[in-house]
């Protein structure tokens, strides 16, 4: 097993990082906020979105987790952009469309639908800037600086998903409609439904219109060898990259362990008004425990940053967080059912825990080098989402039955899962491959530095 190697005994001697390099990732995360923030919002009000405009509500539990059917679809078509074009026309489309599905959404009083076609519209874009994130790090930042990057987008990922999921929660206050409801309550709804979707396309303004015309997808001048012109750093052909990963078993382990921890817990989040209210929580019960699930995630980054500088393991790391998510999910299903202070702080525990975003995408650009960072995190969403697509299949039917032995039983299937994850993660081997090649780069540089300096001090003398 290798070991990552420590910021201080890494030396650059042809390569740069520019100052300019805190704006872009700034406009970046702009990007990716976006459509985080406008896709999620959906989440919490999805009983009350059916109720109110009269739609079957497995629409919009559809809509809840599309975004892995969208990644799947897109993920390819994207990847090709990427690599034919470069991370900056990804990062334009992807803001466009998203400003698009807002325009679309303020129209939800008009006809659900164009609500319906606004989400879809916005999730299409989702995958062209998720699997820039990498390619963006490595375009601008030191390899051994690009763990901490990452780790602040995946603070700010998580920062965002709750924040979004907390913003209809925010508007719609104290309103709540059952089945058994009256006119006035239907046009309050929709009121407080328009107000929403006005105060999204203001945000959705703020966030995209800046990345269209000022982001930058690579510095003038590349922070490492793996960063540089393909020219100079030999690339797998992208075109071939599902049969390379396909027999990269150690990548397809990590994928599926991905996929069943933090993948797991993400459904779990988006359908959670299903999953607890046959346990008598109400709207604000789950708005206060995504909030605690927001600020978990963002300690649990940070551990998990710190960790890895730490252990110097991706594997390692990998491996406690899993183990931990098997216990503390376990732990979570008796606890909702005792009471909600119990359930509150596992919950917490376990967003904490399964903050392994950032790990798993730098890790996965490792084992697949010289494949790019473009490439890889796109087959990483490609087979990932398409396990928690199917996943979530079966979670929405059994959920139908809205009471307290569907939840227990969606529940226990999300814990077969996270249990299955440590097969997986135990057997990944940790072949840090980019990594070797930019050190192994910096070496020869120095040593030929040391050889001109040597030659032309010879000559002086």
């Amino acid at each position: 097993m290798n070991k990552i190697t420590s910021s201080d005994q890494q030396q650059h001697v042809h390569y740069l990082e520019y100052p300019k390099r805190w704006i872009q990732l700034g406009l970046f995360l702009c990007a990716l906020l976006s459509n985080i923030m406008f896709g999620f919002s959906l989440s919490p009000i999805v009983k009350e979105m059916s109720i109110i405009y009269d739609v079957d509500s497995r629409y919009l539990q559809f809509l809840t987790i599309s975004f892995t059917v969208f990644s799947v679809i897109m993920i390819i078509p994207g990847n090709i952009i990427n690599e034919k074009y470069g991370i900056k026309i990804s990062i334009m489309i992807g803001c466009i469309l998203t400003f698009v599905g807002s325009v679309c959404a303020m129209l939800i009083n008009v006809s659900f639908w164009f609500f319906f076609l606004g989400q879809l519209i916005s999730l299409i874009g989702f995958p062209f800037r998720l699997i820039s994130a990498s390619k963006f790090v490595a375009n601008w930042f030191y390899p051994e600086k690009r763990i901490l990057i990452m780790v602040i987008i995946a603070l700010c990922f998580n920062a965002s998903s709750g924040i979004a999921i907390k913003i209809p929660l925010i508007i719609m206050g104290d309103y709540e409609i059952k089945d058994l409801h009256t006119q006035a309550e239907i046009d309050e709804g929709r009121r407080l439904m328009q107000n929403l979707m006005i105060f999204l396309f203001g945000l959705m303004t703020l966030l995209c219109i800046p990345p269209i015309f000022f982001f930058k997808g690579k510095a003038p001048t590349p922070p490492s060898f793996t960063a540089s012109d393909f020219k100079q750093c030999i690339r797998v052909d992208y075109r071939k990259a599902g049969i390379i990963v396909a027999k990269n078993f150690d990548f397809m382990y990590l994928t599926i362990g991905f996929a069943f921890i933090l993948g797991t817990i993400t459904l779990f989040t988006l359908q959670m008004e299903y999953l607890i209210k046959p346990f008598d929580y109400t709207l604000k019960d789950q708005s206060n425990l995504v909030l605690a699930g927001v600020i978990a995630g963002l300690i649990g980054d940070i551990c998990v940053g710190t960790a890895i500088k730490k252990l110097r393991s991706f594997k390692l790391v990998l491996r406690i967080c899993n183990a931990l998510v098997t216990v503390l999910f376990a732990i979570l299903i008796v606890a909702i059912h005792v009471n909600k202070i119990f359930f509150f702080i596992m919950y917490f525990l376990v967003c904490g825990c399964s903050a392994i975003m950032a790990l798993t995408f730098e890790f996965s650009c490792e084992l697949c080098f010289p494949m790019s960072e473009n490439t890889t995190i796109a087959m990483l969403g490609l087979f990932g989402n398409l396990i928690n697509f199917f996943q979530g299949l079966p979670e929405i039917l059994i959920l139908k039955g809205d009471n307290k032995f569907c939840s227990t039983l969606t529940m226990i299937l999300m814990l077969c899962l996270i249990a299955g994850a440590n097969y997986f993660t135990k057997n990944v081997d940790e072949n840090l491959k980019r990594q070797k090649r930019d050190f192994q780069e910096d070496d020869e540089a120095e040593q030929r530095e040391n050889a001109i300096s040597m030659l032309e001090q010879s000559i002086l003398n």
